[in-house]
């Protein structure tokens, strides 16, 4: 499955900042409301939704992400199982209303039917390279009534492509080509819909009993290794194992909300440092990371 496309000229900036996004109990209502932490594991686990009364047409299968950590696409698939198979239909990120309901998940409101998006341009399963297609995306673009999104050209950080559950789970090498000091178990996107941070968990035992230290998306670079005929995703962090798994580290004691409040968030600042300096880097990636 490609993971990622890079582009010719590799620079590829992440964004900051973490805010709250709003819960809608309807289609209508404004998704400005309420504060939640937006993390992209519990957004894939969402589905899309028709006008009034259509319902699911749709499960949210990935987000496709940019160099600058912003999402450009959300990858839904319309037929199959739990998001398996079936279709894959990159939606401009923007179209439609992305929205929070308590109790019922992250959910994506289409202005249109299920028969309707079986009309809709589809991706070839396992492949991102339709997104460098002009005639693919001038047609995608056309059906979903969207402007371009970002650099399409292949030529800036912009035009770098990932998929966001390609993170998931990878391992991350500390400062010096440390191996394995953490593991990534989820992304925040902020208010401004960038990757804002990336919450590294290590320690326990089948996942249990672990420490969770949120870091800024900024400190991280991707790349990706040739392993048994494959590509496999390598995170870094710029960051020794002794600091990250340090006692004064900020941790999340399983506890998301405590990234909703300010003086936890300043505590992440005063450890890692500010982020008034810029951005990350992505490092340059095959064109493909296959599964």
């Amino acid at each position: 499955m490609t993971y990622l496309l890079k582009p010719s000229l590799p620079a590829m900036a992440l964004g900051l900042m973490l805010s709250g996004v709003a819960s809608a109990q309807d289609a209508g209502q404004a998704a400005d409301d309420l504060n939640v932490v937006r993390r992209v594991s519990e957004i894939l686990g969402g589905e899309a939704r028709g006008p009034g009364e259509e319902g699911r047409i749709a499960a949210i299968s990935d987000l496709i992400m940019d160099g600058q950590g912003v999402p450009r696409y959300i990858l839904l698939s319309r037929g199959g199982v739990a998001g398996v198979g079936g279709e894959k239909i990159a939606v401009p990120y923007g179209v439609g209303q992305l929205v929070y309901i308590e109790d019922g998940g992250w959910r994506l409101i289409l202005e249109m039917t299920g028969e309707q998006l079986d009309q809709a341009p589809t991706l070839e399963e396992g492949s991102l390279d339709q997104l460098r297609d002009s005639n693919w995306l001038s047609a995608n673009r056309q059906f979903f009534n969207a402007d371009q999104v970002g650099n399409e050209a292949g030529t800036d950080d912009e035009s770098f492509l990932f998929r966001a559950s390609a993170l998931k789970g990878a391992q991350v090498r500390g400062t010096g080509g440390e191996e394995s000091i953490a593991n990534v178990d989820d992304v925040l996107l902020g208010a401004d819909d960038r990757a804002s941070y990336a919450i590294l968990g290590y320690g326990g035992v089948a996942g249990l009993g672990k420490d969770q230290v949120p870091v800024p998306f900024r400190m991280l670079s991707l790349d990706a290794e040739m392993e048994d005929d494959r590509y496999v995703l390598v995170v870094a962090i710029d960051a020794t194992k002794e600091r990250l798994q340090s006692e004064l580290a900020p941790k999340l004691e399983g506890e998301y909300n405590r990234m909703l409040d300010p003086t936890f968030l300043d505590r992440i600042t005063e450890y890692f440092g500010g982020t008034e300096d810029g951005p990350g880097a992505i490092e340059a990636a095959p064109n493909s990371l296959n599964r």
